[in-house]
Order: structure tokens, then sequence, then C-alpha cells
């Protein structure tokens, strides 16, 4: 097996990797790593693995340099998940060729890698962080999947419908900054950094490859609550939401994603994907449950720098600080995004 590095953006070799490869998901996907390097100014590469007739395995890697956090590499900013891809045709040879040259580009770099995924085919990885991941299989038949539905999460959404909302999945810009109104009313509230608007904009870009949408929730006409989702190979995955908190007695949620279950169950989606989830947060991981998802334990794993001096940054350091939360919640909306702006960079 032969082991190089390739630019997944501009090497077409990497796009038609992806899509032959039944593992990847949208995060390895070019249009996705590309919005990370023009938003936040990361190098991206791909690290590859063949036997000279095409790639086998391959893993996109982001090197982050920053005065806050310090030197490393991650795969991948920002991606809940982004295993190695393989090809149907791959065997255990190649992923273990892909962890040996994960392992001397850790060397060679002198810095660490986290890979926001197991890593079993490196030897000298190890687990720094575990999370909750959940995964609803769907069907061709919407109703079937509504079955899995917990009781309270039927009530809810048929008090939802009582209540004349409408719902619309749109792929324009307008529907994105629809999204981030209530986005960042949201993380205000949370007393969270909200990302840049620019960056939840170029999500327009990925929509117009195919690779998502948003889906809005009208009261009279009035957007009360939204989401991102992304969509790849079979896999629908729920990136990001916000509702309007005053709203929410009218069920908005969970109008919106029953509604986006049953649409890619009728579009021929396999899976729909919750996202990661923090093992501690047991509420929201119910929540989760509570649409006939499964959980599964999601971890995050370490390849450790060649030279000491390399700084990293543990991937599950929380952005905001209990201080900084206080200071977002009590301040205007803007404080919450310009401390997205000036942070999210650094914490990828």
């Amino acid at each position: 097996m032969k082991a190089r590095l390739i630019d997944p953006i501009a090497d077409p070799e990497w796009l038609e990797f992806v899509e032959s490869s039944p593992s990847a998901e949208v995060f390895h996907h070019p249009r996705w790593l590309e919005l990370l390097r023009d938003q936040y100014g990361y190098e991206v590469e791909a690290c590859c693995v063949g036997n000279g007739h095409g790639i086998e395995a391959g893993l996109p890697i982001a090197r982050i340099k920053s005065r806050l956090t310090g030197r490393r590499l991650v795969s991948l900013p920002f991606s809940d998940v982004c295993a190695p891809a393989t090809t149907e045709s791959a065997g255990p040879a190649a992923l273990d060729a892909l962890g040996q040259a994960l392992t001397e580009e850790t060397r060679r770099t002198g810095l660490g890698l986290t890979v926001h995924a197991p890593l079993p085919s490196a030897p000298e990885a190890v687990v720094r962080d575990r999370f909750a991941r959940h995964l609803l299989p769907l069907t061709a038949d919407p109703d079937e999947v509504e079955q899995g539905f917990a009781k309270n999460q039927r009530g809810a959404m048929k008090k939802a419908k009582r209540e004349n909302l409408e719902t619309e999945r749109r792929t324009d810009v307008a529907a994105l900054d629809a999204f981030y109104a209530l986005h960042l009313k949201t993380r205000q509230r949370l007393g969270v950094p909200t990302q840049p608007k620019r960056f939840i904009r170029r999500f327009e870009e990925l929509f117009d490859a195919g690779l998502g949408f948003v889906w809005l929730v009208l009261d009279e006409g009035e957007p009360i609550g939204a989401a991102v989702f992304l969509s790849y190979n079979g896999t629908v995955t729920y990136k990001y939401s916000a509702s309007d908190f005053a709203k929410l007695k009218k069920r908005p949620n969970n109008l919106l994603l029953p509604e986006a279950i049953r649409w890619a169950c009728e579009t021929g989606f396999d899976t729909f994907d919750f996202g990661r989830t923090d093992l501690d947060n047991e509420g929201l991981r119910k929540f989760k449950r509570s649409w006939g998802a499964n959980e599964e334990e999601l971890s995050y794993t370490h390849l450790a720098e060649g030279e000491p001096e390399a700084a990293t940054a543990p991937a599950s350091e929380s952005l905001p600080s209990r201080a900084m939360t206080t200071t977002i919640q009590r301040s205007p909306a803007f404080v919450s995004r310009l401390a997205g702006e000036v942070l999210y960079r650094h914490f990828g």
C-alpha cells in the first residue's frame, strides 16, 4: 500500500473516491472541506492509501494554527464524526496502512492529530473523548418509522398540527437568513457564541450541490422554528436547529423533525443522523432516543504529536466559559455574534 497526501478540494481523484465509497459521509465531501478552508483559513489535505489503482482508504485533515489553542491537526473541524472512508473492495490492509500513514504524518509535522471517530487501525492512538451518536434507520414507509416515535412525541406532533403551523423545505439564502435570525436568538439565550453569518450563508453552496436544505416552521408566515440539514450518501444529518423561545408551546420542533423524517423516507434515504451529544446531557439523549433513534458511543481518538512543543487543544474543550456564558446571556445579540467571529476558528 502506498500512502500520499492530496488536495481533496482541487484533486478530482478525491471526489471520485468519495462518490464510490459506501462509508463516505457529507463531511468527506470536497464542498464541505472547501467551506472550512475558505471560512476559517484551514489548510486541508487528505491522507490516502492505495495499491496503485486509485484510493482505497482516506481521511481529510485540517491544520489549525492558533495562538489560543495551539497548532494541531483535526479530522475534522465542525464535523460531528469523520471516520476513515474506504472503497467497497478495501480490506483490513488498507485501514492498517492508513493508520500507519496517519501516525507517520504526526511524526513528520510534529503535531497531534484528533480524529472525530474511532481509529483502531492506529495502535498508538488513544481515546480522548466519548460522546453519544443517535442514528434512526429509515424505510420507504414513513408511517412505519413514526410507529417508533415515543408516545409523547406523537402527542406533541398532533398538538403542533392543531396550531395550524406550516412547514417549508428550502435551499435559498433567504431561508438561511431566516434560520440565522432564530439561531442568533437561541445561542444568545443559551450563552453560546454564534457562528459567523457568512459561514451559515455559504451553506447555500452545499445546497446547490444537493448536499442539504433548510426546514422552516411558520406561524402565520413568521418563522418560529428552523433547522439546517446536510444530506449525502443515504444519510440526512441534523446539523443545526433554532426556535423562537416565546413560541415553544406551539411545538414547532415537534412538527419540524417528523416532517423532515417523512421527507427523508419518501426521498429514499436510509438513515437519519441526529448528530453528536455529550454523554452527560441525558435530557438531549432522551429527546433523540424518543424519535426511535439508536444510541451508540462515538469515540474521538488522538495521535500524539512528534515534538513536545506542538500544542494541542482537547477536542471536548468547551468554547464558552461560565463567565462568557453569563456575559452573552446578559448582553445584546451582537455580543454572541462577535464572540463567534473571534473564537470559532480557534476551537474547530
